[in-house]
């Protein structure tokens, strides 16, 4: 009625046997594995290249683009609310000590005939 089962006797399994691959077929998966990374890595470089290059355009715009972004980055600076009384006697007084300062240099440029 019952079968006993035998645990250590070896499986019967029937593999397929493979044959090994030629050298032909060898150099076949390398050249594809090897394209396939080049194929990769360009990709990948030609997005960044692209993309490098979209950002420089951006700043090297012209004709009507350039001046219309001119014309809003002037306006823009318009509407900005002035420098407090404070800083601007601050600016004001670090221009004139830079200015005594470097008066003889700037003096001695501007009058050859010294």
């Amino acid at each position: 009625m019952m079968e006993t089962i035998d645990f250590d006797r070896e499986p019967v399994v029937e593999s397929k046997a493979r044959r090994p691959m030629t050298e032909l077929e060898r150099f076949g998966v390398k050249l594809a594995l090897v394209l396939a990374a080049a194929l990769i890595f360009f990709y990948a470089v030609a997005a960044y290249v692209q993309s490098r290059i979209e950002n420089s355009v951006m700043l090297f715009k012209g004709g009507p683009v350039f001046w219309a972004q001119v014309e809003k980055k002037l306006d823009s600076l318009a509407d900005e609310p002035d420098l407090p009384d404070q800083k601007k006697a601050q600016v004001i007084e670090t221009l004139k000590k830079l200015s005594a300062k470097y008066r003889p240099y700037i003096d001695a440029l501007s009058h050859p005939d010294r």
